[in-house]
């Protein structure tokens, strides 16, 4: 399946490396915010350095995490970071020895999923709305289910939607799935796309890293205001 919890992710997380245990490493896609484009693509590139000396020093599962923000750090979009190392990889000949998993906070609804796994994911791990649900559950806004079977019904929705896309165009395993790319961009600059994600049918251009790190700069300032008591009574903007 997929879509893992935190529990399933603990266990891959602490496979020890001996005979029979796949070794595994996680690695987190952070950037210092206040140098924009510039430091987010030096990181990027950082994170694909390490990539492949995890693999070459025999590591199998590789774990891209976002997790661990603070004011100064802001998360690499999830999809931008899973596609970068992936597609790294492939150009080094090395990413057929490495499973990639991500950590996202960023995964809110089946196309995510989707676009992870279609990029180079063999699993997610949408650990933010796992915690959304049992907040919910908590502050009593969901009533008929415990807060583990929220969780556990919010991963039967995510993996069975993207079950349900695979199905319609003719795949039967993830596996197939997992790096497919059935995707085309809408909006995206054609050096972005040649770089993080080669291979990606695009007809109208758009933004570039630069664009994009400044909407994430936008989305990280929300987060961490220089005031938060002044907003804290606001609802998350839903966007879209």
């Amino acid at each position: 399946f997929p879509v893992i919890d935190n529990d399933e992710l603990a266990k891959i997380q602490t496979l020890e490396a001996r005979q029979g245990f796949p070794k595994t490493v996680t690695r987190h896609g952070l950037y210092p915010v206040a140098g924009g484009a510039a430091a987010l693509r030096r990181r990027l590139d950082e994170l694909c350095q390490e990539a492949l000396q995890a693999v070459e020093h025999g590591t199998q599962f590789l774990v891209l995490s976002d997790r661990d923000t603070s004011a100064d750090l802001a998360p690499i979009p999830s999809l931008l970071m899973i596609a970068a190392v992936h597609h790294f990889l492939i150009r080094r000949e090395r990413r057929l020895q490495v499973s990639l998993i991500a950590e996202a906070g960023d995964v809110r609804e089946v196309h995510h999923v989707a676009l992870l796994i279609g990029y180079g994911a063999s699993a997610v791990n949408p650990y933010l709305a796992m915690e959304t649900c049992e907040e919910l559950v908590r502050r009593g806004l969901l009533t008929s289910v415990s807060a583990h079977q929220a969780v556990r019904n919010l991963i039967s929705a995510l993996g069975s939607g993207v079950l349900k896309i695979m199905s319609k165009m003719g795949i039967s395993t993830v596996g197939s799935y997992t790096g497919a790319q059935t995707f085309e961009a809408v909006g995206l600059d054609q050096a972005l796309i040649d770089e993080f994600f080669t291979g990606t049918v695009s007809k109208l251009g758009g933004v570039g890293l630069e664009v994009l790190e400044r909407e994430n700069a936008a989305r990280h300032a929300l987060a961490y205001q220089l005031d938060p008591s002044a907003v804290a009574h606001e609802h998350l903007p839903e966007g879209g």
